[in-house]
C-alpha cells in the first residue's frame, strides 16, 4: 500500500504544477508583452519544458530556463543530447560561451549551472543572456528553496522582488506545524542529509505568505495540497479511487497537509482563481477552545501499533487486538491478542489454547467486551483485499503471565463484511446486543448499514430503512450512553470529505437524529469515549492545522462543543494520533497506541500513552477555568 500512497503523492504534485502553468499561462494571456520567461529554480530533472512543448501548451517568445548546480545540469545535458527530446532543441553547449555557468541554450531553453545562493551570479547570467528583467516573468521553486538557509533563500525572495517588476514567484514545498507527522517528515529528509533548513516550526500558510510579503511582494496566498485535493471534481477522486485498491488514507491526507503550493505576485500579475477558493477552515474561527492537562507515558513495545482494538478485561488487565505493529523486528500485521498489566506495566503475547485460531492478522476491525467478560471481535481485514466476515467470540483464562490463555471460535458471520466500522454494545430487553455501523466492505463501497448483533443467539438483524439516517462513511467512531444510545462522530465519505456530523441512535426507538452542535472539528480516524455526560473524541484527521492534536468534547447535557488541545509533546516521542484506541480507566481518559505508513518517510508507531485529566464541568456546562 505504500507504494499506491507515494503515487497519489507525485500525482498531487504534478496537478500542483501543472496548475500553477496553466494559471501564469492564463495571467500572460491578457498582457500586452509578447515576450515572457520561466525560470526554474532547482530544476534537477524535471521534464516540465519538454511536456509543455509536446503538448503545444508553450506559449510563443517564451524563454525557459533551468537553473541547479553545475554537476546536475551536465549530468542532465548528457541524458537530453541522447534523447527524443533532443529534437525538439538546438541546443549550444557552454564550450561556446564566455560564462561557463552557462551549460546550454537554445532560442527558448537554457541551461544554468549555479547555486542558488549566488544571487550576484545569477544576474551576470542574466544579464549575459539578455534576459529581459521587465518581461512579465514565473519562479518556479519545486520543492528546492526548503532545502536552502533561511538566509539564502530569503536573500534570493527578495533578489527577485526587486530586479523583476511583473513577475510570479511559486513555491511548491513541506510545511512544518510541529506535530507528529511533520517530526517525522523533518527527521526523514535530515537522515537522508537533506534537512530542510528554511522551514520553521509553526509554519503555516500565514507565516509562509509572511515571508514573501516581508520582503516586498504586496500580493501572496497559498494552498494546501489537502484543500487542493479537496477542490478536484467527485468524478476525479473516484477514478484515482478506482486505479488501485488503496486504504492508507490517514497518511495520504497528512501528506497532503503538510505540502502547500503559494503564489507570490506583483506588478501586473494578480492572484490566480485556485487560491480565491476558501478553505473549510474559516468556519472554526469561533470555535470554543481550551487545554487539557495531560501527561505522556512510554509504553510497552506490544502497544506500537495501529489499526488495532482495546477492551479492559478488569481494571488489571488491557487486551489488545490485531493491527500493524513490530513482531520479531519486522513490521507486520499482528494475530492472536497480547495483554498489557496495569498495574506492573508489563505486556505478554497470550497464547491461544488451539491450533485453529479464527482471528488471524486482521486491522481496522472492532472488538467488544461483554459483562460476562466474552470479547467480540468482528471484521476487518488483512488487506484491503482480503476481509474478515467473521464474529469470533473469545473467552480469556487466568490472565496472569504464567498462566494467560484464550479461546477463541466463529460464532457467526457478518451479513455485509465490512472494516473500518463501529460496533456498539447496546440492551434490548435486558439481553446485550452490538450495534454495527458503516464501514467499507469488500467491493470497496463505504456503506451506512446498520445491524444488530444478538449475542445470544449469534443472530443478525438489519436495521429498516428510516426517514434520518446518516450519510455513508467509514472510519468514524461510535460511542455509547447507558447501553441505550450510540453518538456516531465525523467519519470519511466515498469521495474522501472529511465530517463533523454527531448521530444519534436511540435503541429504545430504533430511530436516528442528528445533533446540531457548531465548532466541532471534522475528523476521522479518531477515538471516542463518553464520560460524565460527555463524549470525547480524541484526535484523527481533520485535514486542517488545529486539528492533530485536539480533543474534541460534546456535553450532552447542553450539546456544546468545545476543542482543546493537548501539552506539547517531547520531539523524541512524536505522535500521530489516528487508528489508535482510547479507554477510560480509573477516571481518566488513556490513549494508547496509533501511527501510520507515513508516504515515503516511513513506517511510525507511537511509543507513549496519553494519559488525559477530564475537565471539570459547570452545572450550565461550561469548562470550569481552572481546569
Amino acid at each position: 500500500m505504500k507504494v499506491v500512497s507515494i503515487s497519489r503523492g507525485y500525482y498531487i504534485r504534478f496537478k500542483a504544477i501543472e496548475a500553477a502553468f496553466n494559471s501564469w499561462f492564463a495571467a500572460i494571456s491578457s498582457l500586452t508583452s509578447e515576450k515572457s520567461q520561466i525560470v526554474s529554480l532547482g530544476a534537477g530533472f524535471d521534464s516540465s519544458f519538454f511536456r509543455l512543448k509536446k503538448q503545444v501548451k508553450f506559449p510563443a517568445y517564451c524563454k525557459y530556463i533551468e537553473i541547479d548546480y553545475p554537476a546536475v545540469m551536465r549530468r542532465k545535458l548528457e541524458y537530453i543530447q541522447n534523447s527524443e527530446f533532443s529534437k525538439l532543441l538546438d541546443l549550444q553547449s557552454n564550450q561556446d560561451f564566455k560564462n561557463k555557468n552557462i551549460v546550454a541554450r537554445s532560442e527558448e531553453y537554457v541551461m544554468l549551472g549555479i547555486d542558488l545562493q549566488d544571487c550576484k551570479a545569477l544576474k551576470q547570467c542574466f544579464q549575459d543572456l539578455g534576459i529581459n528583467f521587465k518581461a512579465p516573468t514565473l519562479f518556479l521553486s519545486e520543492c528546492a528553496v526548503t532545502y536552502m538557509e533561511p538566509k539564502s533563500s530569503n536573500a534570493l525572495i527578495e533578489w527577485v522582488q526587486i530586479n523583476f517588476p511583473d513577475s510570479a514567484f511559486v513555491v511548491y514545498e513541506q510545511v512544518d506545524d510541529d506535530f507528529g507527522f511533520s517530526i517525522v517528515m523533518k527527521n526523514h529528509f535530515k537522515s537522508l542529509g537533506c534537512p530542510l533548513k528554511s522551514i520553521n516550526p509553526k509554519m503555516d500558510a500565514f507565516v509562509v505568505c509572511s515571508r514573501f510579503k516581508d520582503r516586498g511582494w504586496p500580493l501572496c496566498s497559498t494552498i494546501s495540497m489537502f484543500d487542493f485535493y479537496m477542490n478536484f471534481h467527485e468524478e476525479e477522486k473516484l477514478r484515482i479511487q478506482s486505479l488501485e485498491l488503496f486504504d492508507e488514507f490517514e497518511m495520504w491526507h497528512e501528506k497532503c497537509r503538510h505540502y502547500v503550493l503559494t503564489w507570490a505576485c506583483q506588478g501586473a500579475i494578480s492572484i490566480p482563481e485556485i487560491f480565491h477558493r476558501k478553505s473549510e477552515s474559516s468556519i472554526y474561527d469561533n470555535m470554543n477552545v481550551g487545554t487539557l492537562n495531560c501527561s505522556y507515558e512510554l509504553s510497552s513495545q506490544l502497544l506500537h501499533r495501529f489499526g488495532h482494538q482495546v477492551a479492559l478485561l478488569s481494571s488489571h488487565f488491557l487486551i489488545v487486538s490485531g493491527g500493524f505493529g513490530q513482531l520479531k523486528k519486522r513490521h507486520q500485521r499482528l494475530e492472536g491478542l497480547a495483554c498489557y498489566d496495569t498495574i506492573s506495566k508489563r505486556s505478554y503475547l497470550i497464547p491461544s489454547s488451539s491450533n485453529q485460531d479464527p482471528l488471524g492478522k486482521r486491522m481496522f476491525h472492532s472488538m467488544t467486551k461483554l459483562t460476562d467478560g466474552t470479547l467480540v471481535v468482528i471484521g476487518g481485514r488483512s488487506s484491503p483485499a482480503t476481509i474478515f466476515n467473521t464474529v469470533v467470540s473469545i473467552q480469556c483464562d487466568d490472565m496472569s503471565q504464567e498462566c494467560a490463555s484464550f479461546t477463541a471460535k466463529t460464532v457467526a458471520h457478518m451479513p455485509l463484511p465490512t472494516w473500518r466500522h463501529s460496533q456498539s454494545l447496546i440492551d434490548i430487553d435486558g439481553v446485550e446486543h452490538i450495534f454495527i455501523f458503516g464501514g467499507r466492505t469488500a467491493a470497496n463501497v463505504v456503506t451506512n448499514e446498520s445491524f444488530i448483533l444478538n449475542t445470544k443467539t449469534w443472530n443478525f438483524s438489519e436495521i429498516p430503512c428510516l426517514e434520518i439516517i446518516p450519510s455513508p462513511r467509514h472510519s468514524h467512531s461510535a460511542a455509547c450512553l447507558d447501553k441505550r444510545k450510540v453518538y456516531v462522530t465525523g467519519g470519511l465519505t466515498k469521495d474522501e470529505r472529511i465530517l463533523n456530523s454527531v448521530y444519534v441512535f436511540d435503541v429504545a426507538t430504533y430511530s436516528w437524529s442528528e445533533l446540531d452542535i457548531a465548532g466541532l472539528l471534522p475528523r476521522y480516524s479518531h477515538s471516542s469515549a463518553c464520560y460524565n455526560n460527555a463524549i470525547y473524541l480524541v484526535g484523527g484527521i481533520s485535514g486542517f492545522s488545529y486539528g492533530p492534536h485536539s480533543v474534541g468534547m460534546i456535553d450532552l447535557c447542553t450539546n456544546t462543543a468545545y476543542e482543546f488541545q493537548l501539552k506539547t509533546q517531547a520531539p523524541e516521542y512524536p505522535l500521530i494520533l489516528s487508528s489508535h484506541c482510547c479507554y477510560v480507566y480509573e477516571n481518566r481518559l488513556i490513549v494508547t497506541g496509533g501511527g501510520g505508513n507515513c508516504f515515503s518517510f516511513g513506517t511510525h508507531f507511537n511509543e507513549v500513552d496519553i494519559v488525559i485529566e477530564f475537565p471539570q464541568l459547570a452545572c450550565n456546562g461550561t469548562v470550569l477555568k481552572d481546569q
